[in-house]
């Protein structure tokens, strides 16, 4: 990125005879290739950039408004401005009010300053829309339970919401390239939807804890749906957005497997299975789903190519349950991502051959080459065959000792060219389980300098100078911070095109200081018993471990 100091004179263009810029004598085309995000540029260097000459303007602009973050545009409620909490507490709700009402005029503000410019509306693939899930609002309090002085605080926030929809819907046409909406903690109503419905260019829809005011519909233009943790009650509501004759992949993120089967059934009989759904994630589900009800939701979606399972998903095969999955049920799978018993369980019959597994903690360990090709004989059945399979990941908890793996897999899978294998060579007694660490998040708590005067009266004109003032606010960090709320480049001086701050750090890739892969390999070396030829003997030492030690 190019730097200067704002106390030095302006940086001079070298310029041919002819007046041209040797900048601009580079293609266009080789400039977009170098000034791109796979060279690590990000959003803030393109922000820079725009500001050095008219070339990286018409090059960089629009990769900095290629996603549009539409910060804080959540819908108002769960202020508690009574008394009986306390003033600390009270307080705390108005300044919770100050900052949703704040951040809804800068979204309202944000939305209608690049949408209503034909130049900048054009840039957008996708919207974000709504807060993080973490800084959702709490439940709403019925207005009717505020005291007569606190009702123009409330009325002002929704007034200011109310604003913010109706841009919303007036403005999303207008990106006449959108491609992808994201919507979180947000309510969705008719309009909305019918907007949605009807953009021409939009495909993906991503939903995250949303409600909705009205009974939906199928809407055939989305090809990708993404629901994340939506609630019980309005999960049918989600699901049915799905058109059965034209959705193409569906993931689904922190959601129990009672709310998911229960917004697929809600579907209506016609719209029950998905003819042309080619991919299925599940990810970090709330509760795992059992053997009969994953058939039950795979077997609605007879076309699918591509499945990909979180571990915490997936309840393991019972011992003495027959081994595999029914021939009928998704016969025509190539590509499956999941916990090994799931793998196991899914593969054979099916023309899989791509096939991703992941540690579900078998603790299955093979000795002898007859265990090994017993343990991965269900890779083996997949109708696509052995040898066609391409890519091949195995679990990460020990399969085999690597000498005997490597050779197994070498022989058995010919044309993997996209290889994982877990590098073990002793058998594990015990694992040690690290539980997560767990943090709390105290941005959400005001400081002193943001907290208001609970003792006053809100009547209406004490709340419309307070909306007022708020606003004035959010002009000026508009107007200072390039139309960021919180930047992060705080060195743009825009009167003279100088940046002033720090170059960023490059970051070093380095192996963690705290294993010596060398010294533990030669620890393990001088324990394993040889026989004549060379290799491991079948000396019980050789296949355990006497401290609580987990390598791989």
């Amino acid at each position: 990125m190019i730097r200067s100091s704002s106390s030095c004179p302006p940086m001079s263009v070298v310029r041919d005879p002819d007046g041209s810029s040797i900048l601009e004598q580079i293609p266009v085309e080789l400039w977009s290739k170098i000034i791109s995000a796979d060279q690590g540029f990000t959003r803030e260097d393109f922000k820079t950039l725009c500001l050095v000459s008219t070339l990286f303007n018409t090059i960089c602009q629009p990769l900095v408004y290629t996603s549009l973050a539409v910060r804080g545009a959540n819908e108002p409620g769960g202020y508690t401005f009574e008394g009986q909490w306390g003033k600390l507490r009270t307080t705390y709700f108005l300044c919770q009010w100050k900052r949703d009402v704040a951040g809804l005029i800068r979204a309202e503000r944000r939305l209608r300053l690049i949408g209503d410019d034909p130049s900048l509306s054009t840039f957008p693939r996708t919207i974000s829309i709504g807060v993080t899930l973490e800084r959702a609002s709490p439940n709403l309090v019925d207005r009717q339970l505020l005291k007569v002085d606190k009702m123009d605080l409330w009325d002002a926030a929704r007034e200011t919401f109310t604003q913010f929809m109706g841009t919303l819907l007036r403005t999303l046409p207008l990106f006449t390239r959108l491609r992808r909406l994201e919507v979180a903690s947000f309510p969705i109503n008719d309009e909305l939807l019918r907007v949605i419905a009807s953009h021409p260019t939009l495909h993906e829809l991503k939903l995250g804890g949303c409600s909705f005011s009205s009974p939906t519909f199928c809407i055939s233009s989305i090809r990708l749906l993404e629901c994340s943790k939506v609630w019980h009650e309005y999960a049918p509501a989600a699901f049915i957005l799905a058109s059965s004759q034209h959705l193409e992949e569906l993931r689904i993120e922190d959601m129990a497997a009672p709310t998911i089967l229960k917004g697929l059934r809600a579907r209506p009989e016609s719209e029950s299975r998905f003819t042309r759904l080619y991919r299925l994630a599940i990810v970090r589900s709330v509760t795992r789903l059992t053997i009969v009800e994953l058939e039950t939701l795979l077997t609605s979606m007879p076309a699918l190519r591509q499945l990909d399972i979180d571990e915490v998903c997936w309840t393991t095969v019972p011992e003495g349950d027959r081994t595999t999955m029914n021939l009928t049920t998704i016969p025509s799978l190539e590509r499956i991502s999941g916990p090994w018993s799931c793998v196991r369980y899914i593969v054979p019959g099916r023309p899989v051959s791509d096939i991703r597994c992941r540690d579900d903690y078998s603790g299955s360990f093979a000795e002898t080459r007859a265990e090994l090709r017993a343990y991965l004989n269900p890779l083996c059945l997949s109708m696509a065959g052995a040898e066609n399979i391409t890519t091949l990941h195995l679990p990460h908890p020990k399969v085999a000792p690597i000498w005997l793996l490597s050779q197994f897999v070498v022989e058995t899978f010919p044309r993997v060219v996209d290889l994982s294998l877990p590098v073990g060579m002793v058998k594990v007694r015990d694992r040690l389980f690290v539980p997560p660490s767990w943090s709390i998040d105290s941005s959400l708590y005001s400081s002193d300098d943001e907290r208001l005067d609970i003792e006053v009266q809100f009547d209406k004109g004490t709340v419309e100078g307070m909306v007022k003032n708020i606003r004035e606010m959010v002009e000026n960090e508009l107007v200072g911070g390039l139309d960021d709320s919180h930047p992060r480049d705080k060195g743009v001086d825009y009167a003279t095109r100088a940046v002033s701050s720090c170059p960023a750090a490059i970051p070093i890739s380095a192996s963690s200081p705290k294993v010596n892969v060398a010294t533990i390999l030669a620890r393990f070396c001088t324990d394993v018993v040889l026989d004549s030829a060379g290799t491991p003997s079948r000396h019980p030492e050789n296949h355990q471990v006497r401290r609580h030690f987990a390598f791989s």
